[in-house]
């Protein structure tokens, strides 16, 4: 058996592997990558959280069918309840909180969005979001230097 050969034929279980690989990558990056054993000390709950949320989307973009704009909208309000619950300090703190949620909404958006026009082959026709999806990244970077 390959690993292909698993995937072919379902955008769904496609979709899955790719944001949950995304959100391990992404959440090491960002968060744990100073705290590498606390990470893993953690890690069932860490990896039963990344699968809920990915399973989430899953089911909003794939059984309910809903329109990426309406999961747009419902990823921020999931955005900022997990966010508040890891007391995230660019939420808490008033002077971070524009910035911030900025900041999370592109990373978000990235770990949502991206893996979908991926297995949909329609990253061109989203040009401008995927631009948008990766500024976290040279954003990420500065905010670690300013901070």
């Amino acid at each position: 058996m390959n690993i292909q050969s698993l995937f072919k034929g379902s955008k769904g279980k496609t979709y899955i592997a790719l944001s949950f690989f995304l959100w391990l990558v992404v959440e090491y990056i960002t968060v744990w990558h100073d705290k590498f054993n606390e990470w893993l000390s953690l890690m069932p709950y860490v990896l039963i959280q990344y699968l809920f949320i990915v399973l989430f989307f899953y089911y909003l973009f794939f059984k309910m069918k809903l329109a990426e704009k309406k999961v747009f909208f419902i990823l921020i309000i999931v955005m900022y309840v997990f966010e508040l619950l890891w007391k995230n300090f660019l939420l808490l703190d008033p002077v971070w909180i524009i910035p911030g949620s900025l900041l999370l909404i592109s990373i978000w958006s990235f770990l949502t969005f991206i893996p979908l026009w991926i297995v949909n082959k329609s990253l061109n026709q989203h040009k401008v979001q995927v631009i948008y999806c990766l500024l976290w990244i040279p954003a990420g970077f500065i905010l670690s230097l300013l901070i």
